[in-house]
């Protein structure tokens, strides 16, 4: 995208915070101006979004959209936001193989995310079952807000697989999530626990103190492992210059990086609502928290977890066979970084326990 309109926004941000709306009403309608004139539709598409949210900031619209940011559609496998829900799939199918060995029989998933995709864990079982032959049960617990037509999607689609059994927990808040891990027990020695945020553990961060209060229920869980898929971007300042000019930038490579791939109408409604929120919420009304994989190393260090070491060697082969033009390396040793010509995207990391729990029977 072009500099002037980053500076153009930037300016109107200042405007607006200093409750001066006639200026960035001026400088709304440049804006307008100069994004009619860009080449790349999907560039004209990134900038309206940005105005928009402004829009709303200054005069007190309220986002018509619920939490999560996100559409109700009546497929799941509709918003696959490729190519970073096709990353989240594959680095999380890699690491539970991973921690998966000959000695379990059991694999229970622990699944938060925004959309559940039953294709995507009948593979994974296929594999599974193919690599280690006394696999004999798989129990998936999806934990995710209500989304009606979400729910009926799995009511009606559950899996033909005679190992495979699907459990929806419904939570609201971060108080729903403690209360459902609360509900969840390890129930015999051989089986394995992977719990698996894919873009959804920043939400969390809306809320003081919500994000050490679910870690600490997972470690309580002793979960062999957890996998964790976000975007990797910093826009959780305070400020709202700092964020709209780092949002700016980033979205910029996430419209580059789109610009061939796959149907516009479902990437428009998702980061639309995204920027949206970005920009024009505050408090817990601000739910898109995304933060570095920096900064989530330094959280999940404090909460007690340790990172556990991936090659990207493992994970390229079956990513770039499908996004060619996507870079795919290790991030500082245990992560896996997605990006665009050099740009970061998203990163993938998978953590256990420090000092796991000793197993104290089951049911």
């Amino acid at each position: 995208m072009a500099s002037p309109l980053s500076s153009i926004l930037m300016a109107c941000a200042k405007a607006i915070e200093g409750g001066r709306l006639d200026v960035a009403d001026s400088l709304l309608a440049v804006i307008q101006s100069l994004a009619s004139k860009e080449e790349s539709i999907w560039t004209r598409k990134f900038v309206k979004y940005f105005a928009e949210a402004l829009v709303r900031r200054a005069y007190g619209i309220r986002p018509p959209w619920p939490l999560p940011s996100l559409p109700l559609l009546s497929y799941p496998t509709q918003y696959m936001y490729e190519p970073f829900y096709f990353f989240a799939r594959s680095t999380s199918k890699h690491a539970i193989a991973d921690a998966l060995n000959s000695g379990y029989k059991r694999l229970h998933i622990i699944y938060f995310s925004i959309m559940f995709n039953l294709g995507q864990w009948n593979y994974l079982i296929c594999d599974l079952k193919r690599q280690y032959g006394g696999l004999q049960s798989v129990l998936i617990t999806s934990i995710a807000p209500k989304l009606s037509k979400h729910s009926g999607y799995l009511r009606q689609n559950r899996a033909d697989n005679s190992i495979l059994e699907l459990r929806e927990l419904i939570c609201n808040s971060p108080d729903d999530i403690v209360n459902c891990i609360s509900k969840l027990r390890r129930k015999m020695e051989d089986e394995i626990v992977v719990v698996n945020w894919n873009f959804t553990l920043h939400k969390l961060l809306a809320q003081d103190g919500a994000t050490e209060q679910v870690l600490s229920k997972v470690k309580d869980l002793g979960a062999d492992i957890m996998v964790i898929v976000e975007q990797e971007a910093n826009l959780n300042s305070p400020d709202l210059s700092e964020r709209l000019e780092q949002s700016f930038q980033y979205y910029s490579h996430v419209s580059e990086s789109l610009e061939e791939l796959y149907d516009d109408v479902f990437r428009e409604l998702y980061f639309r609502r995204q920027i949206g929120n970005v920009v024009a919420c505050e408090g817990v009304d601000r739910v898109e928290r995304i933060e570095s994989f920096a900064q989530w190393q330094n959280r999940l260090s404090q909460a007690g977890f340790c990172p556990v070491p991936q090659k990207a060697d493992e994970f390229k082969e079956d990513i770039q066979c499908y996004l060619e033009d996507f870079g795919i390396e290790e991030k500082e040793g245990h992560g896996i970084l997605l990006s665009w010509h050099g740009c970061p995207l998203a990163v993938a990391s998978v953590w256990k326990v420090t000092d796991p729990p000793q197993l104290s029977g089951g049911e």
